[in-house]
């Protein structure tokens, strides 16, 4: 039996794009109006595992139960190998856990 694997590629915004979304998202997560993304979005903060800086982006996540699940397509989920810790503001509050990367599902 033949199986086939499709590998989907997800194409980057420019840089100066995502910057820009990046922080307007940002600021609407920090502000009053949060609740308008709240349901879908949530300010994800990490340390770098090499320079130890925080990096701080938004996610979309799905929530079940106490476990927040999101999809990463760039290479920074490397700095979330082997549990590291990590705070979420998710609608309007900013919880502390950690990380666990789940292998691709193909």
């Amino acid at each position: 039996m033949n199986e086939t694997h499709t590998t989907v590629r997800h194409l980057r915004p420019p840089r100066p794009v995502r910057i820009v979304v990046n922080a307007l998202v940002t600021t609407l997560l920090h502000s009053r109006w949060h609740a308008m993304r709240s349901n879908h979005l949530l300010l994800l903060t990490f340390a770098g595992r090499k320079s130890g800086k925080a990096f701080t982006t938004p996610m979309r996540y799905v929530q079940e139960g106490e476990t927040l699940r999101m999809t990463v397509v760039y290479p920074w989920w490397k700095n979330l190998v082997g549990g590291a810790t990590v705070q979420v503001l998710l609608r309007g509050q900013t919880r502390t856990g950690t990380a666990e990367v789940l292998p691709e599902k193909v």
